[in-house]
């Protein structure tokens, strides 16, 4: 049933400013140095005839959505960069009056359209190059901006408003007949102003003052300081995923100097991270089997493993089922069409990693379909700067997840990143006792 909120983008601008990292960030796939941050401004118009602004902005991470090493950053950029260009042109040219969830649904439909499209644009495009992770990156800023026009045309935060009363379908018509009659408003959990960060350990970061390397920059060259300087207790190890003897140790040496370095043994905190690089799940059984004989503290505090196979699910020959009996085994690349959510459980993992650079409507919907599968769910970054970490925070804020922490990583990579956006949400870039201490108003749309 159509309501008087329903929202109609009229005006659409749409800006990129590329932005080089303070330190590399390496992943099993190679290092990340220079990223685009895609920012969307959005006029809408409700149906009552109210207008509103809404913004949306992520960084355009093509290593991590896009790792086809056939073509080098500057195509992959610019492949991302003609996508958003493309979504922009196709809401501008015929947007109808919808809630976010209906409008971000609508967005999905056409986007395999609008991939194919600039795949012949651009000439040095195979058709089918452009997978679709990358296009839920792209898409993800328009998404948001709806959103958060949405929820200041209503008076508040978006949060407070997905219910009966002002979307116009249930959950059914997006995840199937078990959800019908329930709206997301029956899956979030109170909003949380305090939220602890958790810091990425990359795989050759050094972790002590004596085998750092000379300072490139003004942060810190190695994790015992940043734990001194930020009073922090949670951590993402990347992992190489080639010797389970060697991220092990890993796992047992970031553990012990955080220990060292003043952390509280209790409340360290530890998830590992190796990006699809292991070729098989017997690698993860003799890490396990190693940490339990050697760093059994360290396998005590070791949370999840995200992302430790391929993203590619059809090409299992395995399944999860053994690693997720001793930690569970949470999907990240591999979750970017939400049909995949129903293969989870059948392939052994226990969870999902949400990301708002998914888009803020397909996190929702995933959150949802988790909560009601009882699956165990984190909030995950993608290098966040400005207000796309403020959306994150908040997200995070408002969802109810298997733990109490955040990726929020921008503070190691680009923390000089959009100034005038840090301003107006200081609170969200500064730490207090390892902490964000978040408004203890809600935010207003997404902000």
């Amino acid at each position: 049933m159509a309501k008087s909120s329903d929202v109609r983008v009229d005006a659409l601008d749409l800006t990129f400013h590329n932005e080089r990292l303070a330190v590399p960030l390496h992943l099993s796939r190679g290092a990340i140095s220079e990223v685009t941050y895609a920012k969307v401004v959005i006029e809408v118009q409700t149906r009552a005839g109210q207008t509103q602004r809404g913004t949306g902005a992520i960084f355009l991470s093509d290593l991590w959505a896009f790792p086809d090493p056939a073509y080098d950053h500057a195509q992959k950029d610019l492949a991302m960069r003609t996508l958003c260009q493309a979504i922009g042109d196709a809401l501008r040219a015929g947007d109808e009056l919808g809630d976010p969830l209906e409008k971000g649904h609508a967005l999905e439909a056409v986007l395999p359209g609008l991939v194919a499209q600039v795949e012949a644009t651009l000439p040095f495009l195979k058709r089918g190059a452009i997978p679709y992770l990358a296009a839920l990156n792209c898409l993800s800023p328009f998404d948001a901006a709806v959103h958060d026009a949405w929820g200041r045309a209503l008076g508040g935060s978006a949060y407070a408003f997905y219910g009966a009363a002002w979307l116009n379908a249930d959950l059914g018509v997006y995840l199937g007949t078990d959800f019908a009659g329930r709206y997301p408003d029956t899956f979030l959990g109170q909003r949380r102003t305090r939220l602890r960060p958790q810091h990425v350990v990359g795989v050759s970061d050094a972790l002590t003052p004596e085998t750092a390397q000379a300072a490139g920059s003004t942060l810190p060259t190695n994790l015992t300081d940043w734990i001194r300087r930020d009073g922090l207790t949670c951590f993402k190890l990347k992992a190489r995923g080639q010797d389970p003897a060697v991220d092990a140790q890993r796992l047992g040496d970031v553990y012990r100097t955080a220990v060292q370095a003043g952390a509280p043994p209790t409340a360290i905190r530890l998830s590992l991270d190796p990006n699809e690089a292991c070729a098989h799940p017997d690698f993860l059984l003799e890490m396990i089997e190693r940490l339990a004989h050697d760093h059994p503290a360290a396998l005590a505090a070791l949370d999840y493993i995200e992302q430790p196979t391929a993203r590619d699910l059809s090409s299992y020959s395995f399944t999860l089922h053994k690693v997720a009996q001793h930690k569970p085994v949470i999907i990240d690349e591999s979750l970017d069409r939400l049909e995949n959510l129903a293969q989870l459980q059948r392939l052994g993992w226990s969870g999902l990693a949400l990301k708002t650079c998914k888009g803020q409507s397909h996190s929702l919907l995933a959150y949802c379909w988790g909560k009601q599968h009882n699956l165990f769910m984190t909030l995950q970054d993608l290098t966040n700067p400005g207000l796309a970490l403020v959306h994150s925070a908040n997200l995070c804020a408002q969802l109810d997840l298997a733990v109490d922490y955040f990726e929020g990583n921008s503070r190691q990579y680009a923390p000089a990143a959009c100034p005038q956006e840090q301003a107006a949400y200081p609170a969200y870039f500064q730490l207090q006792d390892g902490c964000l201490q978040l408004p203890a108003q809600p935010p207003f749309g997404l902000y």
